[in-house]
């Protein structure tokens, strides 16, 4: 295809080149309508379009002649490297693409400017080569208030499971829950002193795995103290590489490995 293509180019150049300029200096006339005015009394006519292909040649062939350079360019190179629709059976084999994937198969929950930080790669590229992905069903997206993050797809990862790697992808958050594993029913206090962070941050951070079941707080006298709920510890465990203490039990619709 590639072989065919460049003669018919060249061909089809050298004709407009040499066609257009003979044409157009065919010789035409061109009177104002001012000269001759239209008389009042004269019978009002309706423009009746012309199809492009009743135009003039020499109009035709210009119009040809005058198309936007950087579209032959694109028409050329999309024949010279041969045109390929991206599918889901080849949507993989772009180098950067296959990349890309990779490393969200291995970073479960990552967002998009974790990806472009940590692969060097600047945001436009990843969007068009996420947005292909995401097309061809090879990953899956979660969204919330703050961020969108990426999984791998075709049912890898719960609902559940998701909330837990958006939060471990986070410092603080992983650092939490890994007292939390290590040391059930401690204080707001008791986690700030081992993380190293302020009350107050400990605080928001808590509120959020509240609010996404990771954590129970459970009321003991004037304290208020934290525990993981035994279904989700295990799987929190094994993400985070710490032993967990509660029973390692799986909650309902939980898989096995990530």
């Amino acid at each position: 295809m590639r072989k065919r293509f460049l003669p018919i180019l060249l061909v089809t150049v050298l004709f407009l080149v040499l066609v257009v300029p003979v044409v157009s200096a065919q010789e035409y006339i061109v009177q104002s309508g001012y000269d001759s005015p239209v008389s009042p009394a004269a019978e009002a006519r309706v423009p009746i379009p012309v199809p492009f292909y009743a135009l003039p040649l020499w109009v035709i062939l210009a119009q040809l002649v005058f198309l936007p350079p950087e579209l032959l360019l694109s028409l050329k190179l999309w024949a010279y490297l041969g045109i390929r629709r991206v599918s889901g059976s080849n949507v993989l084999d772009q180098d950067v693409r296959a990349r890309i994937y990779g490393y969200i198969r291995q970073n479960p929950g990552i967002h998009l400017r974790g990806l472009s930080a940590e692969m060097h790669m600047k945001l436009g590229t990843l969007r068009y080569h996420l947005n292909l992905l995401r097309l061809n069903h090879k990953i899956a997206i979660s969204e919330d208030n703050a961020s969108v993050r990426f999984f791998e797809n075709s049912g890898t990862y719960s609902a559940d499971e998701q909330q837990i790697h958006k939060h471990i992808r986070n410092e603080t958050t992983k650092k939490i829950l890994s007292v939390l594993l290590e040391r059930p029913m401690a204080t707001r206090q008791d986690i700030a002193d081992v993380v190293g962070v302020s009350g107050p941050s400990v605080s928001w951070h808590m509120k959020r795995l509240e609010e996404d079941r990771l954590i129970t707080p459970r009321h003991e006298g004037r304290m208020t103290v934290y525990e993981i709920p035994a279904p989700v510890a295990g799987y929190i465990s094994r993400q985070i590489r710490v032993p967990a203490v509660a029973p390692a039990q799986e909650c309902t619709g939980m898989a096995g490995n990530a």
